[in-house]
């Protein structure tokens, strides 16, 4: 009994949310009309417990990465409430080193996602009609812009591109060589929590947020502004960090074997990476919430119509980041503008507003 009780005194895979379910019961709500949108794995994520031994071994690969970290990328030495104002200091600071550092911290896997959100735009301007516009959020240098106007330039898609972003350093250095000068090519200074102020609503046929979401304080307001901004059956595409799932843990090879170790990347993720890479070097939250908040924003239009998400694609997986290990877990979402009912959007809501807390 003893050595039970020592095996498990430590415990990962902290709740991302809590459910007020009592609203939920009130509201007539009902466990099968909660699960499609909220999953097992975020509504009773499963503990997973460990004792010393391990405890000891995970605080050895843990000080190895914040040492790697400390080194070649120097993050700040604490970090703030992360709002606006210190993420826009952040990204002023780290504007000129921003392509480098990130291609370092990534083991060059951005470029393959900025290249998803290119070949997503580039099938969407093939089967559909006329000049396609694109708008990119938060596009910090451009990157995702110069990856979506090569592929697109590939299928002679005839396209419009904004690139937005809230830090004015980030946004001179897109237009001081690090995207190609383009006609169909702009970038312009605002807040992606105000999109129906910024841009015509319904006039947008795609919208992209690579690595973007994290580093806003209010995502619901962007998702809803997305969602007045895009025009019918017009789409989507988030791509960010999502925690581990313990049930589909990263593969590693091992002495010609391959090996599962869910607690480790939890533990990494849960303990290092959010407050080191994501919070104190980028100014970043955890977004995994996000990936199920933004299926449940609804829009009411001014005829009445009530506006929501159909989701076309969602994945997640442990991505080879780090020393070529499976530590760091990406998702991407896509989905599609589409009209729902008035009992529809009043359940989403409700299943929004009884998310009562997230970190």
């Amino acid at each position: 009994m003893l050595y039970k009780q020592q095996k498990s005194r430590f415990t990962a895979n902290r709740p991302v949310v809590s459910m007020d379910y009592g609203k939920l019961e009130k509201a007539g709500i009902t466990d099968a009309e909660l699960r499609k949108y909220l999953p097992r794995y975020i509504l009773n994520p499963t503990a997973l417990r460990y004792g010393w031994f391990k405890r000891i071994g995970l605080l050895a690969v843990q000080c190895f990465l914040r040492v790697m970290v400390k080194l070649f990328l120097r993050p700040r030495n604490s970090t703030g409430f992360l709002d606006q104002s210190e993420i826009n200091r952040v990204y002023t600071r780290e504007a000129k080193t921003y392509n480098r550092k990130h291609h370092l911290t990534t083991r060059g896997m951005d470029l393959v996602w900025r290249r998803v959100a290119g070949w997503f735009v580039s099938i969407i301007g093939r089967n559909g009609q006329g000049r396609l516009k694109i708008l990119d959020l938060c596009t910090g240098t451009g990157l995702t812009v110069k990856e979506m106007h090569a592929i697109l330039q590939e299928w002679d898609v005839d396209a419009e591109i904004i690139g937005l972003d809230y830090n004015e350093r980030m946004l001179q250095v897109a237009n001081n060589g690090s995207v190609p000068k383009s006609e169909c090519i702009k970038f312009v200074r605002g807040d992606a929590t105000n999109l129906a102020g910024l841009f015509e609503l319904g006039s947008i046929n795609v919208v992209t947020q690579i690595f973007g979401i994290g580093g806003i304080p209010e995502p619901l307001k962007v998702f809803k502004g997305v969602l007045q901004i895009l025009k019918t059956d017009g789409q989507f595409l988030m791509i960010d960090m999502h925690k581990p799932i313990p049930e589909q843990p990263g593969e590693w090879p091992l002495f010609l074997r391959w090996c599962h170790f869910p607690v480790l990347e939890m533990v990494v993720y849960e303990d290092s990476t959010i407050p080191v890479v994501l919070n104190r070097l980028w100014g970043w939250r955890d977004t995994t919430l996000c990936f199920y908040l933004l299926p449940l924003t609804t829009y009411r239009d001014c005829d009445g119509r009530y506006w929501g998400f159909k989701v076309r694609v969602f994945e997640q997986e442990s991505q080879r980041w780090w020393f070529a290990l499976p530590l760091m877990p990406i998702a991407r979402i896509a989905v599609e503008k589409v009209e729902i009912s008035e009992e529809i959007s009043r359940k989403r809501e409700i299943i929004l507003n009884a998310c009562v807390t997230s970190r």
